[in-house]
């Protein structure tokens, strides 16, 4: 079993305190306040329907970036692989001990509160993967007795997800792990010849697909086929989108999202809502955010020492990335519906709690970075 010892100068809890990028923070509480500001107006301005457990959440989520912040690095890269199989065993154990909601068994109820397992799954795994691939950093990584390890830390997973039914948490799992696979130095050869054989599994995965799935497929081809049914989600959201023009109908004028039109506006499809009252010119500057952000992540992880800190970073970014692509592609029409929030936006605890798990992580390795984490100095 592999063990870390920190035999570098530890890095007080003063010094970890300083040491947070707040300028990051900063960034994730404006996006923060985007969502609250259209979760207000979604909500016909009843601050008890969603943005009070809005707020709740997120306070909860801070406090979480700062708790893994100060946690000590070697800490999270001894118990890597434990937490990880905890959750994969949880996620195993859903049918037993998960709740249905619309056909879907992905929550458990914990101390009263509804959670998704599936959610940090997402990070979790990139937290195994980035211990792994520390840990054969002298090896050939491209070896065929090197690959099977991480294929079964992202396969099983992603396999267990998609049965709860929950195909864009299992996408978002495997692009994650793609992200770790690159920047470990796997050969452009390994990812052709997986997506060729992606490209040929597609008629056999097309017949494990449900049928709500392949309609999806249907009415990303041809929306008008099924206008009100099947296709009705993304017509009415492409209206909305259309209607705010430049600058927007303006706050709380929406007429999609407050006539009821929108479906799922205070969750999937927020970003819609939100251009439909901000306009092409408040969508703008949403985006510019989180690509700020998206930036600002990946020079934090570049600046890390350890491999073990450079991997677990650009997998965390790399998993918030995909969040908005799928989510944005999706309601504008670029890719079939799936299940995935927008990050600080959407109305979800779950993803919140996790995203910001994630960023706690990333945060965490930026404070070490000062610290001698070279190899042997961190891990050995």
């Amino acid at each position: 079993m592999f063990e870390s010892q920190f035999l570098g100068p530890r890095v007080s809890y003063i010094d970890r305190i300083k040491g947070i990028n707040y300028f990051l923070i900063f960034l994730i509480i404006i996006l923060f306040s985007f969502g609250m500001l259209a979760l207000y107006s979604i909500s016909g301005q009843d601050f008890d329907l969603w943005p009070k457990n809005h707020l709740y959440r997120f306070i909860l989520g801070l406090f979480c970036i700062f708790f893994l912040s100060m946690i000590n690095m070697e800490r999270i890269f001894k118990f890597a692989y434990p937490i990880f199989i905890l959750n994969v065993i949880i996620l195993a154990a859903m049918p037993l001990i998960g709740t249905e909601t619309m056909g879907a068994t992905r929550w458990i109820k914990v101390a009263g509160f509804s959670l998704q397992p599936s959610e940090f799954v997402k990070y979790t795994l990139v937290l195994a993967l980035a211990k792994y691939y520390h840990s054969i950093q002298d090896e050939d990584v491209n070896a065929l007795s090197k690959l099977f390890i991480p294929f079964l830390i992202t396969l099983t997973p992603a396999l267990i997800v998609v049965t709860q039914p929950d195909l864009g948490t299992a996408v978002i799992i495997i692009f994650g792990s793609i992200s770790i696979f690159w920047v470990a130095g796997l050969s452009y050869k390994f990812f052709v010849s997986s997506g060729i054989l992606f490209i040929l599994s597609i008629p056999v995965g097309w017949q494990f697909l449900r049928e709500y799935q392949k309609d999806r497929v249907y009415t990303f081809f041809n929306p008008e086929r099924d206008p009100l049914g099947n296709g009705y989600h993304i017509l009415q959201s492409k209206i909305a989108l259309g209607s705010g023009g430049f600058f927007g109908k303006g706050y709380l004028n929406g007429t999609q999202s407050h006539l009821n039109f929108l479906p799922e506006m205070h969750n999937d499809f927020i970003f819609t809502m939100f251009g439909e009252e901000f306009g092409f010119v408040g969508t703008l500057g949403l985006l510019t955010i989180y690509l700020i952000i998206i930036l600002v992540s990946i020079r934090m992880a570049l600046m890390s020492r350890s491999l073990f800190g450079r991997y677990l970073s650009i997998g965390v970014t790399s998993v918030f990335s995909i969040y908005i692509f799928i989510n944005i592609s999706m309601v504008i029409g670029l890719i079939p519906v799936v299940g995935v929030p927008l990050p600080f936006l959407s109305y979800g605890g779950s993803s919140m709690l996790a995203i910001m798990c994630g960023f706690g992580l990333l945060m965490n390795c930026y404070i070490h970075q000062r610290a001698n984490l070279e190899k042997g100095d961190l891990f050995s």
